[in-house]
């Protein structure tokens, strides 16, 4: 007789923002494709609504789910029907998540090694203020020759003024120029000036 031992597995999968309203219905079709192949839920479930890396069918925006379940393993008996429908479990499950419209993306992996399935706490950060804001409220350059950065997401900082020091100048003796100086009186001036 077979023995009644069980694998865990995980199904992560995202459904687009466009079919959020769909979501009950889609996660219903889910659990019955698993279901059906004789997989149990676990209770733990993980749901995060995030914006994606890269648009996946005109996508932006996605709801990613994170399920656990347990198929019976095979059991001892390899030419049995029994053993050879829960063979093909896990390849079925995976080409009916394939055709299935409402999933964009899923993995199905084995959770044997996996950490325990929690939501991930987040934080909401300040966004940074971005050059195409900055310029959009400028007016308008008259037909800049720079080319368009907008995609550019360093920070955003003002340039910083840095002032010179006033240096104060020394006053020099103004000469009347109209007027010839005799020697005697230019080397008195060098004398208060030099204080020799």
């Amino acid at each position: 007789m077979a023995a009644k031992d069980t694998r865990e597995y995980e199904l992560f999968y995202l459904v687009g923002d466009l079919k959020e309203a769909e979501l009950p219905k889609i996660r219903e079709d889910v659990e019955k494709i698993v279901t059906d192949f004789g997989g149990t839920f676990l209770s733990v479930e993980t749901e995060e609504k995030r914006n994606l890396a890269y648009e996946i069918l005109d996508e932006k925006r996605g709801t990613y789910i994170a399920r656990r379940f347990t198929i019976p393993e095979i059991g001892d008996e390899p030419f049995s029907a029994e053993a050879k429908e829960k063979v093909n479990a896990i390849e079925n499950i995976n080409r009916l998540l394939l055709l299935y419209k409402g999933v964009s993306r899923f993995i199905l992996i084995r959770a044997e090694r996996l950490p325990e399935l929690k939501a991930i706490p987040r934080e909401e950060r300040v966004k940074p203020v971005r050059r195409d804001d900055r310029r959009s409220s400028a007016p308008s350059s008259g037909g800049r020759r720079f080319p368009d950065r907008s995609g550019d997401r360093r920070p955003v900082t003002e340039p910083v003024r840095v002032e010179k020091p006033v240096v104060k100048e020394e006053t020099k003796p103004v000469v009347d120029e109209k007027k010839p100086i005799a020697q005697k009186d230019l080397d008195k001036q060098l004398k208060e000036v030099l204080d020799i």
